[in-house]
């Protein structure tokens, strides 16, 4: 039955072997009784064919006595345990017993209760090497479940530059890797995707990919003089081709060759948005971390610019990351004056120009990752120079040095710069509408207050209200269509004709009382404002009937100044 041990007897007494056989409730105890020998050599034959889980053997026995049969039967059945059982409580035997690590020695006669709680004893031994034995097939079935992701992640971290030179013998060995150790050249290639797509359409496009490079690389066509290679996957879920040949400018070459061939025949599949980095290649496998690193550099800059197809670090860096053209352009002091100056689309123009400037000359993603920063920092400060609250530019809980060091493209850091510039001059755009209007506002105030005042002056009101005479003339203008004379002669000729209507008061007394010197002066200047003089003004609306011949009704007051 399943799940029974079974169990043989080895004795040259009949009775003894009927009467153990008969006496035991094997089942009930987990056994099942598999046979019994006479002697030593019919219990290995036994043995070999049937390898028992337990073997009990007296060690008298004609032919071959209990304990050689012990002694050889490790070689035919080493799972087998052994339970010798002698009527001699002989010291020499159990020390023998000892040495042959035999389970247990029990001493004749042993009655059917002592030799149950023996059955019962063995069982729990055999039931815990049973579930260890489970449990390590069940390991070892994980183990080879996860053989290719353990392959993945150690050769991740090889061309990480993080296992030491006797790590990757051994795990190259144990991984069965074809890579030789010694004498030659390495070279990566990584490729990716210039625009990824996201979530579930992402893994779907990198493992068809994946499937696609291994058929290309598995049929090694005669046009294309491959080296040998390996494929696996990088933690930032890009593809990694592993070549490697005898010296590093053979093995550049050919990783050229073979990025060229790739990239053809994954855009004749319908990968047309695809770029494969070459990095430069490396003597030793402790160095492939150098190979990796350029492959990604070259593969960041051609995503950066949008490009696709084959992308070589020395060809993208200018052989050997060449000087830039000219003086440094200084963008973020640009950008910065032009935001101060209140340049609000010269200050978007600079930033096209700095994008268009990466697109074109050789650089590091180091160089362009400190570039940004330097930019970003310069507004910053600029904000503060500003007084502008970093809340109103940044979303709350923004990191904005992390959020441009993941600009995939220059395209992307274009717009993210462009909209952060537009932002700033906005804000400050609108601070500077909403201080104009106030100081419009301000300035109504104090002339609806101060209209009598004779003295009253554009340059003294605005030294009043500590803003330029050029800067409140042209906000007066914007916000109220009039100039400062304008609105000065508007507000107190409307109070001289509220006099007029509600008072006695003589023209001259009037005209003091808004501020006017001259009376003859206020009367040309009413009479331009309303089209009648005072007196016709003060007439036409006392109830006389309609409007008065301006010479008829001239009011001699007009024009007399007292003294």
């Amino acid at each position: 039955m399943d799940g029974l041990y079974s169990f043989v007897l080895v004795d040259d007494e009949t009775e003894i072997r009927e009467g153990i056989r008969n006496a035991i409730p094997w089942e009930e105890l987990g056994f099942s009784f598999a046979g019994a020998c006479t002697n030593g050599f019919e219990a290995l034959d036994l043995v070999e064919r049937i390898r028992p889980d337990v073997v009990m053997t007296d060690i008298n026995m004609p032919f071959m006595d209990g304990l050689s049969f012990a002694d050889r039967l490790p070689g035919v059945s080493p799972m087998t345990k052994v339970l010798i059982i002698s009527g001699y409580d002989d010291f020499e035997y159990a020390r023998r017993a000892l040495q042959l690590q035999v389970y247990d020695y029990i001493i004749k006669p042993v009655t059917p209760p002592e030799f149950k709680e023996v059955l019962s004893k063995l069982k729990r031994t055999l039931d815990e090497e049973r579930e260890k034995r489970r449990d390590l097939e069940h390991i070892k079935k994980q183990l080879a479940e996860s053989l290719p992701l353990l392959r993945e992640r150690f050769l991740v971290r090889l061309i990480e530059g993080k296992p030491d030179r006797e790590a990757i013998r051994e795990r190259v060995s144990y991984f069965d890797l074809s890579l030789p150790l010694d004498s030659a050249a390495y070279d990566c290639l990584v490729l990716d995707f210039v625009r990824r797509r996201g979530g579930e359409n992402f893994d779907i496009d990198l493992l068809t990919e994946r499937n696609m490079l291994e058929k290309i690389l598995g049929t090694k066509p005669e046009t294309a003089v491959f080296t040998p290679g390996i494929l696996f996957q990088d933690s930032a879920d890009r593809l990694v081709i592993l070549i490697w040949g005898d010296t590093p400018p053979r093995v550049y070459r050919e990783g050229l060759k073979t990025a060229e061939f790739l990239c053809h025949n994954l855009q004749s599949l319908g990968f047309k948005d695809i770029s494969l980095g070459v990095g430069e290649a490396a003597d030793a496998l402790e160095s492939l971390s150098v190979s990796y690193n350029t492959a990604v550099e070259a593969l960041s800059a051609a995503q950066l610019r949008g490009k696709t197809g084959v992308a070589a670090y020395r060809e993208v860096m200018g052989k050997t990351g060449a000087s830039r053209p000219g003086p440094d352009p200084h963008w973020e002091k640009r950008i910065v004056a032009a935001l101060k100056a209140g340049g609000r689309d010269e200050a978007s123009r600079l930033v096209g120009e700095m994008t268009a400037y990466f697109q074109q000359v050789p650089f590091t993603l180091e160089e362009f990752r400190i570039k940004l920063a330097l930019v970003l920092a310069a507004l910053i400060r600029c904000c503060e120079d500003l007084e502008i609250p970093g809340a109103e530019i940044f979303p709350s809980g923004m990191d904005p040095f992390a959020e441009t060091a993941r600009l995939a493209s220059l395209d992307a850091v274009r717009l993210w710069f462009t909209g952060l510039t537009e932002r700033i001059a906005c804000y400050t755009q609108t601070r500077q509408e909403n201080f104009a209007q106030v100081k419009v506002r301000e300035a109504l105030e104090y002339l609806e207050s101060h209209y009598a005042d004779p003295s009253l002056s554009l340059q003294g009101l605005c030294k009043r209200l500590d803003i330029s005479m050029s800067y409140f003339s042209a906000n007066l203008k914007k916000y109220h269509n009039k100039t400062f004379v304008e609105e000065l002669t508007a507000i107190r000729l409307a109070k001289a004709m509220e006099l007029l209507r509600t008072t006695d008061l003589m023209t001259y007394e009037i005209a003091g009382r808004i501020g006017y010197r001259d009376a003859h002066y206020f009367s040309l200047c009413f009479r331009k404002y309303t089209g009648l003089t005072a007196t016709e003004y003060r007439f036409a609306n006392a109830g006389g009937a309609g409007p008065v011949n301006a010479a008829a009704g001239f009011d001699t007051g007009d024009l007399h100044v007292p003294s």
